[in-house]
């Protein structure tokens, strides 16, 4: 308990790139009413070092709310590390492991990208260092190609499990 309340959450919402993370996180956080924060973006747009990341997390974390999160999560020790920082912090964490299959996956590269060989490159540098959640980390685990609705409401009822 935090001052007498529940401990917020740090949803981190993780998964292979085009799988749909980003339409889940943004419809998650508007339908809890939390913020949701894409690192991958931040770091892009503001070209942010990890170490000025995590400062920017503990900034966030001071207002001890849940907060939905994408991107910082694709190894296991990244997942670790965020689960670690959050947990001293004050939160409990949730892994969202948003899957869709690979045609699907390939498909969104494509229309994003419009060329076919520029499709394939994106998709090959993308898959380069991700690494899928082990057992241990306890994923909930939604499908990428279900509609928000299910979605939410799948996270919603395994969030009541966690401590």
């Amino acid at each position: 308990m935090i001052n007498g309340k529940k401990k917020p959450y740090a949803i981190l919402v993780f998964g292979a790139p085009m799988s749909g993370k980003t339409s889940f996180a943004e419809h998650f956080s508007i339908s809890i009413e939390a913020p949701f924060i894409n690192f991958d973006k931040l770091q892009r747009q503001f070209k942010l070092t990890r170490k000025a990341t995590i400062e920017f997390i503990r900034i966030m974390a001071r207002g001890k709310q849940t907060i939905v999160i994408e991107g910082m999560g694709e190894t296991e020790n990244d997942r670790e590390e965020m689960r670690k920082l959050f947990i001293e912090l004050g939160y409990r964490t949730a892994l969202v492991w948003v899957q869709t299959d690979m045609n699907a996956i390939k498909q969104r590269m494509l229309h994003r990208y419009k060329k076919l060989a520029d499709a394939k490159a994106a998709l090959s540098a993308s898959y380069e260092h991700l690494e899928a959640p082990t057992e241990e980390e306890a994923p909930i685990v939604i499908s990428g190609k279900h509609t928000p609705q299910t979605q939410i409401k799948n996270v919603l009822s395994r969030l009541a499990d966690i401590k």
